[in-house]
């Protein structure tokens, strides 16, 4: 099966996408990399489709869904303080 991971260069996120992987699924990941790292996905980057994408791009997000069968949403900003200071990010 297709699936997009969001936040799939984050922790958690990376070690679905290897997951997924490791089952035989074609992944996209859809990260912009505000916390998560590239280097998360080093093991399968020849394995997966990577996009630098914010998900917040409403443009690119619908252009990057087709003919997928499953979204696995892991993207998330995680800075607890930056939520009170920087609210309409969250």
């Amino acid at each position: 099966m297709r699936f997009v991971v969001t936040g799939g260069a984050g922790f958690v996120g990376s070690h679905l996408v290897k997951l997924l992987v490791k089952n035989g699924h074609e992944i996209t990941v859809i990260d912009n990399l505000h916390t998560g790292k590239k280097e998360n996905l080093d093991e399968v980057k020849d394995k997966i489709e990577f996009l630098n994408i914010d998900i917040q791009d409403y443009d690119s997000m619908e252009k990057n869904m087709k003919d997928i069968d499953g979204v696995f949403h892991q993207a998330a900003l995680t800075v607890v303080q930056d939520s009170f200071t920087r609210p309409e990010e969250y």
